[in-house]
């Protein structure tokens, strides 16, 4: 029942995701262009542009493409190299470089000669595996910006940026493109030095002649998303939100410096995803910064939750059997292809972020479908078993056919479906229905073979078992078989001991006696069990040496129905029961003792009773050995089915019924 009530839990919950064009999952307004139509890219619409959230989301949408957490930066010191600079040049870039160590104060900025102590063109004559301050040659590249002014400029206003692959490399350290090395180890730590070309030719002030360099300088510290760029209207003000090659509309802003501030930090990628698990749903938060990795853990969850779901399946239904065999193929193949709609729809709510969780027309075409489909692939497989699977087979032979038949009855149905109906879309559909199924089909024969393991497992285990109880229990009956003639020979020579010095002839009686009894105990060596008449022999022969202790004293009487002579009860069963009665009853008073010993049937069972006339049964009556052994027999060879019981009134009686012999 608990399986049940999981399985429907987990179907209901994922039932509930849908497929929904119309909505986002976003809990932000969309920002709108000037058309009236949301922008190809989510932006959170707030008015107060100098808010954190804000400048987080410029990050966002200028840094990140959407699908990793990769984002381009110098990894090393920021190293600036001049060519051609005027001495107006020289001084502007170093007032720039001044305001970017405030931004960035945990960053080393200053220029290649100064930092390395030699020229650049001097550095780049050495190996490219050469240490200068603890740093190779490569990386000291890779860490580089070497901005060139045209030393002949003609009469207009270029400003020009090479693209960040651009890797100047001087003749003496060999072809770049025939060594690969250090042509990855540049790329892995800044993609190549960046250039930046600045030809100007304008009489310009000083601001507005740093205007153009410092725009050119601040985006080689990072790579701006060209394909995020927002229309000139929108980005007059933002150095990094700017079209590009204008620089004379842009503006150091508070969020430019927010982006260089955060970009350079030591955990810069921990800060974002914090600022988007924060502030956006953990699907789009997750997909945004690590795309692939997304739907890695996407399909985890899919499998996990499928596997699930087909195992509580399987074992609910594995020992079911319905009325109709028809049944128990109609009911796990219509779920499981429910359960399949519900894993492509939470697929769809986790990879793609138009979905919401509700219901919509679209369930309405589902669950027909579902019905209609589980239908035809159950008539198939069930059809297809009951005619080559009889059940005398072997194991291994019926699982290759079921596994092979539920793959079948699967794929079938659906594909001869599409390639009617959708002949463009078969193979983008299909493919991945032909993979299920072939998992499930898997999945069902190694189910299957599991159980049928676990089954034959228990059954050896069960049997092993059994024949351990059963010489567990034939060892502790011999055991105490063992123990009954000790005592009684015991009892029997002390009375003998006793008589020897008042009656030799009655000595020499009770010895004969006694020896015809142990000849006969001993020619049944190894039986477990007597009949009623063999027992009640032994009974008498007993009597008959105690009736010579006591002499007149003792009296005794046994009856028993003849038709109950032949029944088998255990050995020595009966003669503790009257020794018992000597010991502790006739024995303790000084007048005429009787016993009566009386085998009867009753209720389809046998009630045996001993009465004698000596004091009363006393609390504990089974610490005796004589009788905790009659009822530990009596418990292995019966279990619940005898019962033993003793009372004093009316008349002092300790009886034993055994049932259904």
């Amino acid at each position: 029942m608990k399986k049940l009530i999981v399985l429907i839990l987990i179907l209901v919950i994922t039932s509930f995701v849908v497929v929904s064009k119309d909505s986002t999952p976003l809990n932000v307004e969309l920002a709108f262009n000037k058309n009236g139509n949301p922008n190809d890219t989510v932006y959170v619409k707030t008015p107060d542009v100098n808010s954190e959230k804000y400048k987080w989301e410029y990050i966002k949408d200028r840094l990140f493409d959407g699908e990793t957490e990769n984002v381009y930066k110098i990894k090393g010191p920021i190293l600036i190299s001049l060519e051609n600079a005027s001495q107006q040049d020289s001084i502007i870039i170093k007032e720039i470089i001044q305001e970017l160590r405030i931004i960035i104060p945990n960053k080393t900025i200053d220029f290649f000669t100064s930092f390395v102590g030699k020229p650049i063109e001097s550095v780049l004559k050495n190996n490219y595996n050469t240490l200068f301050k603890g740093i190779p040659v490569y990386s000291l590249m890779g860490s580089t910006i070497q901005i060139e002014f045209d030393p002949n400029p003609n009469h207009s206003v270029t400003v020009e940026a090479q693209g960040l692959n651009a890797v100047k490399v001087p003749n003496d350290l060999g072809n770049i493109s025939s060594s690969r090395f250090f042509r990855d180890q540049v790329l892995n730590d800044r993609n190549g030095p960046y250039y930046i070309f600045i030809d100007i030719n304008k009489v310009l002030f000083h601001e507005e002649r740093k205007l153009y360099i410092q725009y050119e300088f601040l985006r080689s510290l990072c790579f701006v998303r060209d394909d995020k760029i927002l229309s000139e209207e929108s980005s007059v003000n933002n150095i990094f939100n700017s079209i590009k090659h204008k620089p004379e509309n842009s503006k150091l802003t508070d969020a430019d410096k927010f982006l260089l501030q955060k970009l350079y930090s030591d955990n810069f990628i921990e800060q974002f995803k914090t600022y988007m698990y924060a502030n956006y749903p953990w699907r789009y938060a997750s997909s945004f910064t690590n795309k692939k990795m997304h739907e890695f853990k996407v399909w985890g969850i899919i499998s996990a939750l499928g596997l699930l779901v087909f195992a509580l399946m399987f074992s609910y239904f594995q020992d079911r059997k319905y009325k109709y065999s028809y049944l128990n193929y109609l009911l796990p193949v219509f779920l499981i292809l429910l359960h399949l709609v519900n894993l492509v729809n939470l697929y769809d709510y986790l990879t793609s972020f138009n979905s919401v969780i509700g219901w919509n027309s679209q369930i309405l075409f589902q669950i027909p479908f579902a019905i209609v489909l589980s239908v035809l692939i159950s008539f198939i497989l069930w059809g297809l078993e009951k005619i080559s699977i009889k059940g005398n087979e072997r194991i291994s032979y019926q699982l290759v056919l079921k596994v092979i038949f539920t793959f079948v009855s699967f794929t079938a149905p659906l594909t001869l479906i599409f390639l009617e109906s959708d002949r463009e879309g078969f193979f983008e559909f299909i493919l991945p229905y032909v993979f299920f199924s072939a998992g499930l089909a898997i999945g069902r024969g190694i189910l299957l073979y599991l159980n049928h393991y676990s089954e034959s497992l228990v059954k050896e285990k069960d049997f092993e078992l059994s024949r351990l109880r059963e010489a567990k229990a034939e060892a502790e009956f011999k055991t105490l078989q063992s123990q009954i003639n000790p005592h009684f020979l015991y009892n029997a020579l002390n009375s003998i001991a006793g008589l020897a010095h008042i009656d030799a002839d009655k000595t020499e009686k009770m010895a004969l006696s006694l020896s015809d009894l142990f000849r006969h105990s001993i020619n049944r060596k190894g039986a477990k069990v007597n009949t009623v008449g063999d027992e009640l022999n032994l009974v008498q022969n007993y009597l008959e040496i105690e009736q010579i202790r006591f002499g007149d004293r003792l009296d005794f009487s046994i009856d028993v129905d003849d038709d109950l002579l032949k029944v088998e009860i255990p050995m020595f069963v009966l003669q503790p029961l009257v020794e018992n009665a000597i010991k502790h009853g006739i024995s303790k008073i000084e007048g005429q003792g009787k016993i009566v010993l009386k085998v009867s049937k009753k209720d389809k069972g046998i009630l045996i009773s001993i009465q004698d006339n000596g004091p009363d049964f006393s609390e504990g009556l089974l610490s005796g050995h004589g009788l905790q052994t009659v009822y530990d027999l009596l418990r292995f060879s019966y279990g619940d089915k005898a019962e033993m019981s003793w009372r004093n009134q009316p008349q002092k009686e300790i009886t034993i019924f055994i049932a259904n012999v």
